[in-house]
């Protein structure tokens, strides 16, 4: 009898301007770990913030289940893992798919009251506010970025928010592992999504980076969370998580 593991692996998605530089320390850990991984550059990003202004909610669903699709014909398990807007993503195509578990880092889920009536009036006037990205505690570190944030864009992150939000019932009936990573201190997404995703899922265990902001993938404690991520994953592979059919 056959005692080979069956392949496992790990979806890998990056967040709301940045592209999949931001995550590349983590699929790179994964994969030394042992483990197959897709990383999805997501449409609107790694080209010109204008590319994003033209880019549709749907798409970027669309993407994402096409890259979960690529992995599950190579892989039998799937964690989905996500940072900031990826967060989000990752605990929707968990939900959609059935993915075995979730990792998400600083995940977004929600904008900040009115933001989102907000931007659907100012894209008309004003086609770009200054950058979100960046936000990193480690001196000298740059996360690979546009430089401005396309208001059309955030309309429809708002949308997106709005989707991956229903994924929640979906995984606590189902009591889909959860690990979620955060950081105290962030000036990007806050602490309302987190509180959200602790309160809608309540089997979500938590990590705290002490010393990193947003983008923790790649900040002071990125081999901490690397660490942690592919220990979960190792955790959910092993079946050591019930996770009910």
């Amino acid at each position: 009898m056959s005692t080979t593991t069956p392949p496992a692996g790990a979806l890998i998605i990056h967040g709301f301007t940045s592209t999949t530089a931001s995550m590349q320390p983590v699929a790179d850990a994964v994969a030394a770990a042992g483990y197959d991984t897709e990383l999805p550059l997501l449409p609107g990003h790694g080209t010109r913030w204008e590319d994003l202004a033209e880019t549709r909610a749907g798409q970027i669903l669309e993407a994402v289940c096409q890259a979960y699709e690529r992995l599950a014909e190579r892989c039998d398990t799937i964690v989905t893992v996500g940072l900031s807007m990826g967060g989000g993503l990752a605990l929707w195509a968990a939900a959609q798919k059935g993915a075995a578990g979730v990792v998400v880092i600083n995940p977004g889920l929600r904008l900040g009251p009115g933001q989102g009536l907000l931007a659907g009036v100012l894209h008309r006037f004003k086609p770009t506010i200054p950058a979100i990205a960046g936000e990193i505690a480690t001196p000298g570190v740059i996360e690979e970025a546009y430089s401005v944030t396309p208001v059309k864009a955030v309309v429809q992150l708002n949308r997106l928010f709005r989707q991956c939000r229903t994924a929640l019932p979906q995984l606590a009936q189902s009591k889909t592992p959860v690990l979620l990573i955060r950081s105290p201190i962030d000036k990007v997404v806050g602490s309302s999504s987190a509180a959200l995703l602790k309160r809608a899922v309540p089997q979500t265990r938590e990590v705290i980076l002490r010393r990193s902001r947003h983008v923790a993938t790649l900040d002071y404690d990125a081999e901490l969370l690397n660490r942690r991520t592919t220990q979960f994953i190792a955790e959910v592979t092993r079946g050591l998580f019930h996770k009910p059919t």
